[in-house]
C-alpha cells in the first residue's frame, strides 16, 4: 500500500513538473540561452547589446505553437546599432505610435512565424512566435 502510495505522489509530481515546463510561462535557467537564441534566429536579430539590464523572458504555447517574449533596457545609442547590425531590423520601416516605434517581422527566419520588435526609448520587447 505504502509502495503505491509513493508512486502515485512521484506520477503526480511528474504531471506537475511537466505541465509547468512545457504549458507555463516560466522559463527555466537551463532554458534561458536556448529561448535567446531562438529568439534572435527567428527574427533575424543580433545579438543582444552587452549592456543590458532588466532582462525579463516569458514563453506561451503548447505543444504545436510557442512564442517567446524578451525585454530589456539599454541605452539609445546601443540599441541603434543593435538595429543596425539586425539583419531584420536594419532596413524595416517602423511603425511608431506615441514614441514607440514597432518593427514587425514577418514571416520569420527559419520557418517561424515571426513578431514584432517594439522600442520605447531605452526598453526593448521582442515577442516571435512558431506555429
Amino acid at each position: 500500500m505504502i509502495k503505491k502510495k509513493i508512486i502515485i505522489s512521484f506520477f503526480i509530481l511528474f504531471l506537475g513538473f511537466a505541465y509547468i515546463y512545457f504549458f507555463s510561462s516560466f522559463v527555466f535557467p537551463w532554458q534561458k540561452d536556448n529561448v535567446i537564441q531562438t529568439t534572435l534566429n527567428w527574427g533575424g536579430l543580433a545579438e543582444f547589446p552587452e549592456k543590458i539590464e532588466n532582462l525579463s523572458i516569458e514563453k506561451d504555447g503548447n505543444l504545436f505553437s510557442r512564442t517567446f517574449l524578451i525585454e530589456f533596457n539599454a541605452n539609445q545609442i546601443e540599441i541603434q546599432n543593435w538595429i543596425i547590425k539586425s539583419k531584420r531590423l536594419k532596413n524595416n520601416m517602423p511603425e511608431v505610435h506615441d514614441e514607440i516605434k514597432t518593427y514587425k517581422i514577418y514571416p520569420g527566419e527559419n520557418g517561424s512565424f515571426g513578431g514584432k520588435v517594439s522600442i520605447d526609448k531605452g526598453k526593448v520587447i521582442i515577442c516571435m512566435s512558431w506555429s
